[in-house]
């Protein structure tokens, strides 16, 4: 009987989503087999060395900079796409994935190429880069939890709720695998003297787009929400009606304070998104999330 209970409650886990559970606590609806995306992908190694291969094979547009270490003392590695000929400056795109180590989407480390092969056309991407916009892609923000197919860090740390959120009155930036990321954007902005406009991560499983507060209490000014939700509507055009968007403690149904998202619109002004993929499927949807980005991009 007892193991009857067990496979039950794994099969419950396993396919049900968070609104099936809404006062379940947070941690046993998450952080056991249903926080796991179903998608598997490479060694974090293979995928840095796809990072510098396109950095050599388009190197009037790509740069590959490892911008600090792991706790595990893994490179952390991303790419800025950039028309290196162009002296105009516009807005900037920030794109991060696997935060969570088990949130693997097999989208976000496909973008950079589908981007960089766009530079041969001009179409819409190849425009935006040629006005002098930037695209920072970081397919893997915890490499070590990635490895390891584990939501925390090597410390055993959420690094999504290690963002310094003063709304929240929560400080972060504790741990190097957010601080070193946040250090190089912020420096790399203020080098180029150019904002930040959007800001996006992508998680897994619940299918739907989030955005700014992740915890309950403040709402958004009514010009900060149109300015999230027309991203929001340009995402459902692209992957479908049935994925939701709003704040996290409408969607969820939790608080979480510390989060990326709120970071980036509070400290930059960006509009600040974690994109909820659906489990073991959404890397069948990557030709959708071009879409979306292109209409996204054309937007800016």
């Amino acid at each position: 009987m007892k193991i009857l209970i067990f496979l039950l409650n794994v099969f419950v886990l396993t396919t049900a989503s968070a609104s099936d559970f809404p006062d379940i606590p947070f941690e046993l609806k998450f952080f056991g087999i249903n926080s796991d995306s179903g998608i598997h992908g490479p060694r974090y190694a293979q995928i840095v060395e796809e990072l510098k291969d396109l950095g050599k094979t388009y190197e009037n547009f790509a740069q590959v900079i490892t911008y600090g270490k792991s706790v595990g003392g893994k490179p952390l590695t991303l790419i800025k796409i950039s028309d290196k000929s162009s002296t105009r400056k516009i807005p900037a795109i920030y794109i991060g994935g696997s935060i969570h180590g088990d949130e693997y989407l097999n989208i976000e480390d496909r973008l950079p190429r589908w981007f960089l092969e766009q530079t041969a056309s001009n179409g819409t991407i190849s425009n935006y880069l040629k006005r002098g916009g930037v695209i920072y892609v970081a397919p893997i923000l915890n490499p070590d939890g990635y490895d390891k197919r584990a939501r925390a860090n090597n410390k055993g740390i959420d690094l999504n709720r290690d963002y310094t959120v003063l709304m929240a009155q929560t400080v972060g930036f504790t741990q190097p695998e957010t601080s070193t990321l946040i250090k190089f954007l912020k420096e790399d902005l203020e080098n180029d003297k150019r904002k930040l406009e959007v800001a996006m991560d992508y998680h897994c499983c619940i299918g739907a787009l989030l955005y700014p507060w992740s915890f309950t209490g403040p709402v958004l000014q009514e010009t900060d929400m149109k300015r999230h939700t027309t991203i929001a509507d340009i995402m459902q055009a692209a992957l479908g009606r049935d994925m939701k968007h709003g704040q996290t403690p409408v969607i969820l149904g939790y608080s979480a304070k510390g989060t990326s998202k709120d970071f980036y619109f509070e400290e930059f002004g960006a509009r600040g998104f974690t994109y909820e993929g659906r489990r073991g499927q959404e890397d069948k949807f990557f030709d959708e999330h071009t879409v979306m980005w292109t209409n996204i991009i054309q937007s800016i």
